[in-house]
């Protein structure tokens, strides 16, 4: 189907006062690094995005999405002599003891329990060898293709890496799970569950540094470095940053969420149910369709960045129409780059002429050719 495209510019140059004076690109030690959007997906800033690097406990994130996605929050999983045994950061389980898989999870994002990593796996897929595979088939589900897990917690194995730019995806993935954000976010949990009580707290220590702070994973290994995946709300939307291979894992994100609250703003580019196009219609009671919105598009914008909107509607549709069809396409790209899509709708109904249509439209130009053509005398 052939279609149509239109094209209009949005050149965004105001001068906006949220910017802050250091607009220049922060000091990041990270050996790669990644500044996202998450809703859009747009990128900010990046730092050998797609460099391979070890992930260390930042694994955990791509561990709690397999578990949620295929547990029940209320079982209950056993801990086996393995888990228990496992080396690095630990929940301090014990062999036999038996918690919820909900509460395993808060011992697996918060103190970054590798005995937690290996009794979630073992509970969900009845080996650490199952349940990798799971992970690893979920990386290429959502798109992070230059991912692969050897294992659930992250302790540094062959073959075990990710890049910053897989990572900030596995994130935004991950934070649209409404159980998996309330348990990055918080900072400190009694769990009184398993064989005693246990007060825990979250290691991604910028969770106390700044109240629009809201997760989500710390990691180091000797061969990662210090990692962490940190996110942020603030002036009514979200960041994602990654750093890999950081000496002060905390200090670089925090100046990435900085810089990029500080030098972009949150702007409306497409506004929902406003019209945009129209497509002829064939064979309908309307000669063309208006197209609108489907939804609001808000982005982050730097001063001077100029939006394009291009039009993709095909030269013709054939009725009947029902409103809120979708027909076309907007397409956003900021200074030419693509960054994000969404579709154009049919504003309202337009029905299929019938038969009886078409003989009262001929009887009305009939009616209309004879008073032109009568003359009284």
């Amino acid at each position: 189907m052939l279609k149509k495209i239109f094209i209009f510019w949005l050149v965004f140059t105001a001068l906006f006062s949220c910017y802050a004076k250091a607009s220049t690109i922060p000091n990041i030690e990270a050996q790669s690094y990644v500044l996202l959007e998450p809703v859009t997906g747009r990128i900010l800033i990046e730092k050998n995005s797609e460099e391979r690097r070890a992930m260390a406990s930042t694994t955990k994130i791509m561990t709690a999405i397999v578990a949620i996605e295929k547990g029940v929050l209320s079982s209950k999983v056993k801990v086996s002599s393995k888990a228990s045994s496992i080396g690095g950061s630990s929940f301090y389980l014990r062999v036999g003891e038996a918690m919820s898989l909900e509460n395993m999870l808060y011992g697996l994002l918060l103190p970054s329990g590798n005995d937690a990593a290996i009794a979630i796996a073992e509970h969900i897929s009845g080996s650490e060898k199952n349940f990798v595979y799971l992970m690893n088939l979920k990386a290429r589900e959502i798109g992070a293709f230059n991912t692969h897990f050897m294992n659930p917690h992250g302790l540094d194995e062959p073959g075990h890496y990710t890049t910053a730019r897989d990572l900030a995806i596995i994130a935004k993935y991950a934070w649209r799970i409404p159980v998996f954000r309330e348990i990055v976010k918080t900072r400190d949990k009694v769990i009184n569950d398993g064989s005693y009580t246990r007060h825990i707290y979250n290691t991604n220590r910028l969770l106390w540094k700044n109240s629009e702070i809201v997760g989500i994973k710390t990691g180091y290994t000797g061969n990662a470095g210090r990692c962490l995946v940190a996110s942020a709300m603030k002036n009514g939307y979200q960041l994602i940053s990654v750093v890999l291979g950081s000496k002060d894992h905390f200090g670089d994100s925090y100046a990435l969420l900085n810089y990029g609250f500080s030098h972009f703003k949150y702007m409306k580019v497409v506004t929902k149910s406003e019209l945009y196009a129209t497509v002829k219609v064939k064979n309908g009671m309307l000669d063309r369709a208006p197209l609108a919105a489907a939804e609001d598009v808000f982005l982050p914008i730097a001063e001077k960045e100029v939006v394009e909107l291009k039009i993709s509607v095909p030269d013709s549709v054939s009725a009947p129409i029902i409103k809120n069809q979708s027909i076309g396409e907007i397409y956003i790209y900021i200074n030419g780059k693509y960054v994000y899509k969404t579709n154009l709708i049919s504003a309202q109904d337009i029905r299929e002429k019938t038969l009886l249509d078409i003989f009262y439209k001929m009887i009305r130009e009939w009616l209309k050719m004879t008073e032109t053509s009568y003359v009284p005398s």
